[in-house]
């Protein structure tokens, strides 16, 4: 049964395999962001146990993203929970069956949803998440809301990095009531890096005189805000139940590129992902190739997660 997240505490986490670890070790993490002024935490996830917490998040076996024509199949495997963060690890891997695909899949990747576990957050909130994400064509990491009922009905994607179109900018959009790209705007991070740093990206939904308003962050800073009107999506769900969370790391799909494919060059659509003439006279400066040796280059790592509402 499907559970409102009110205050609930922020407990050490429960179970899941572990593919080869990354020789390297893991990143231990710093956790010392303070709460925003005027907010009070409600829900979310610090990762500080030494395996995902079942009861909150749900890793997913199966295809999902194919819709998208994604290529990786997302497995238990590639999601690990240690020195204090959650990683979401991709992998050049065959798999001769994933649940959902009738074809065999080359690559593997992590995706825990909240969803599957009964777990849905207040309509009204701030939503937080402390990463660090891979500069790499083919790897496309995101953090994002879905509606009660769907994303279909309401889709709010607080963070999603297309590396091969905009190398070191971050994309926040909003889809609602079936509408793509309602407001959407790209803001720079960092420069493209084998070396990630950490960054907070943030989504504020708060009531406003004109409608529901969303409000998008980077660093503490507003990238851009967005008053939705209608906003019929909002009355298809509980006020206190009305999101889940979604955290994933697709490989390839219409807007990330081939990870192995020609550098520059969105394959799917038919055109360059920058500038330039497909297939070979694609603008590749900043574009970044996968290095599957790497591990440390194809991991998605997340400090926290954390949801907040206003302080009464």
């Amino acid at each position: 049964m499907a559970v409102a997240v009110g205050a609930i505490a922020l407990v050490a986490i429960a179970s899941a395999c572990e593919p080869t670890p990354d020789p390297t070790g893991p990143t231990t993490t710093s956790t010392t962001v303070a709460t925003p002024t005027g907010w009070r935490l409600v829900g979310g996830d610090e990762f500080d146990g030494t395996a995902l917490d079942t009861t909150r998040w749900k890793p997913y076996h199966s295809n999902y993203g194919s819709a998208n024509l994604q290529l990786e199949c997302n497995t238990p495997a590639n999601v690990a929970v240690s020195g204090g963060s959650l990683r979401i690890m991709s992998a050049k891997q065959t798999v001769a069956t994933c649940p959902g695909s009738p074809v065999a899949m080359d690559y593997t990747s992590g995706f825990v949803g909240s969803r599957e576990t009964g777990t849905y957050y207040p309509r009204f909130a701030r939503f937080e998440i402390r990463a660090k994400v891979p500069h790499a064509q083919g790897l496309w990491p995101a953090f994002w809301l879905r509606h009660r009922n769907g994303a279909s009905t309401a889709e709010v994607d607080v963070m999603e990095y297309f590396h091969s179109q905009l190398p070191g900018k971050v994309t926040q959009t909003l889809h609602l009531d079936g509408v793509a790209n309602v407001s959407k705007r790209n803001s720079s991070f960092e420069a493209p890096t084998p070396t990630p740093g950490w960054h907070t990206f943030a989504a504020e939904i708060a009531p406003d005189p004109g409608g529901i308003r969303f409000t998008f962050l980077l660093d503490g800073a507003v990238t851009h805000t967005y008053v939705d009107p209608t906003h019929a999506w909002a009355d298809k769900a509980p006020e206190s139940a009305t999101w889940d969370i979604a955290i994933n790391q697709a490989v390839g799909g219409r807007w990330a590129g081939h990870p192995d494919g020609t550098l520059g060059l969105l394959e799917l659509l038919g055109r360059c992902s920058i500038s330039g003439t497909a297939p070979d006279g694609c603008t590749t400066t900043g574009i970044r190739r996968v290095d599957w040796s790497k591990p440390t280059q194809t991991t998605y790592e997340v400090d926290w997660v954390r949801v907040y509402q206003r302080a009464t």
